[in-house]
């Protein structure tokens, strides 16, 4: 939803801060792009302790001894491949003037963040581990970083 800003000023001095403050009001991608920033490494700090708030489902035990078997483990859960691929590697944001999108580009990502039924048959069950999550601390530091913005001038 746009923003909109009708300024009438009876004081000369004040005219162009509130000018500047309608101009950023209407482009607000400096501001999401920072939160983008944040909410990436809020995301990427799941992976890194395994589930917040609450730790995810470990892993079954074949699982862990398949992973064994590909060299693959000791590892940590959704994470095989490190930043540079995979699950947490695919995760991006795109910031536009009034929202951010965050997004995981991989055909799995749905699944592991909500859990359900896959595999051949859809016999595999597979426990729901929130990754796409941004914390309560996030969320104020957010309205920390909304303040300043409109402060700057």
């Amino acid at each position: 939803m746009p923003i909109k800003i009708d300024i009438k000023i009876l004081k000369d001095e004040i005219r162009p801060m509130l000018v500047e403050l309608k101009r950023r009001m209407g482009d607000l991608s400096p501001l999401m792009k920072n939160v983008g920033e944040m909410a990436l490494t809020s995301i990427r700090k799941n992976f890194e302790v395994g589930g917040r708030p609450s730790k995810w489902p470990g892993l079954k035990l074949s699982t862990i001894k398949q992973r064994t078997a590909q060299g693959h483990w000791p590892g940590k859960i959704l994470i095989r491949h490190g930043v540079s691929g995979g699950l947490l590697g695919s995760i991006s944001y795109k910031a536009y003037g009034d929202r951010v999108v965050l997004s995981a580009n991989k055909v799995y990502a749905a699944i592991h963040h909500f859990g359900g039924q896959a595999g051949r048959a859809r016999k595999v069950t597979i426990p729901a581990r929130p990754y796409m999550l941004v914390q309560p601390e996030d969320w104020a530091e957010i309205k920390k970083m909304a303040g300043e913005y409109l402060k700057q001038g």
